[in-house]
């Protein structure tokens, strides 16, 4: 009697065979990790992009300048971490910005909002201003931005002496 043909052995399990009960779950967090990553730095980098532009920094002197702003919000006033809004910049040069930034002072919190588009190299800021608490608007814009960039209405009325009382609370 002739005994039958052995049976093949298995074929050696690759590396992917041997391992991937702990390798796929840590391909998948791994994945998860690097998608989470992208969307901070993303909203990181926006962050530092919209508080380094020339309409918030604007705005945000003319906020601490403010006589006003200061009554309601105090001192030091402190921008959000995230601001909302866009900036888009046109093929011909124009610049647009829209933002909403959070404004943080030691009385109360507000909402810095400022819309501005630049043409030839001039900023323009048709909206600005500080919504407050109970929805208080005060207005930052100017009718000559270019004036308003000069001066500190908070400055030359603590100079001259004729401030309302302003408790410095730090």
């Amino acid at each position: 009697m002739t005994h039958p043909p052995p049976l093949p052995s298995p074929a050696a399990a690759g590396w992917w065979g041997r391992h991937w009960r702990w390798a796929m779950p840590l391909l998948v967090i791994g994945s998860l990790a690097a998608i989470v990553g992208c969307c901070a730095w993303s909203l990181w980098r926006w962050s530092q992009a919209a508080h380094a532009s020339a309409p918030l920094r604007e705005a945000m002197r003319r906020a601490t300048c403010s006589v006003e702003v200061v009554a309601a919000l105090g001192e030091p006033l402190q921008a959000g971490r995230l601001p909302y809004g866009n900036m888009h910049t046109g093929l011909d040069g124009r610049r647009e910005v829209g933002l909403f930034v959070g404004l943080e002072g030691p009385r109360g919190d507000g909402t810095l909002i400022v819309q501005g588009t630049r043409e030839d190299d001039r900023w323009d800021y048709p909206v600005m201003y500080v919504l407050g608490a109970d929805e208080v608007t005060i207005d930052l814009s100017a009718l000559d931005d270019a004036e308003a960039a000069l001066e500190c209405e908070l400055a030359t009325c603590r100079a001259e002496g004729r401030c309302p009382a302003i408790p410095r609370t730090r």
